[in-house]
């Protein structure tokens, strides 16, 4: 991501959180990350589906889990893309 929302909600987490926990919070994570080593990489907010459907893989009670990118911080609505340098 081009922004610093993630590190930002999860301190916010947190915050919020510690109250109601009996002890220090080590660390808050957003799981949902993923580092992208194809292309121009990075790091992007991944949300996972399950698809459920009748053929192979996708019969399962869960069905068969896919990632789908941010192409978008969904906090603050900054392109997930790099940004080109200017010539």
């Amino acid at each position: 991501m081009n922004c610093n929302c993630i590190n930002e909600v999860e301190a916010k987490v947190k915050e919020h959180h510690q109250p109601q926990v009996k002890a220090p919070i080590d660390s808050v994570r957003c799981t949902n990350i993923s580092w992208v080593l194809s292309g121009e990489g990075g790091t992007f907010i991944s949300i996972p589906f399950s698809i459920k459907a009748d053929a192979p893989g996708y019969r399962s009670e869960k069905g068969k889990q896919m990632m789908v990118h941010a192409s978008y911080c969904p906090f603050c609505g900054v392109s997930a893309k790099k940004e080109k340098p200017s010539e």
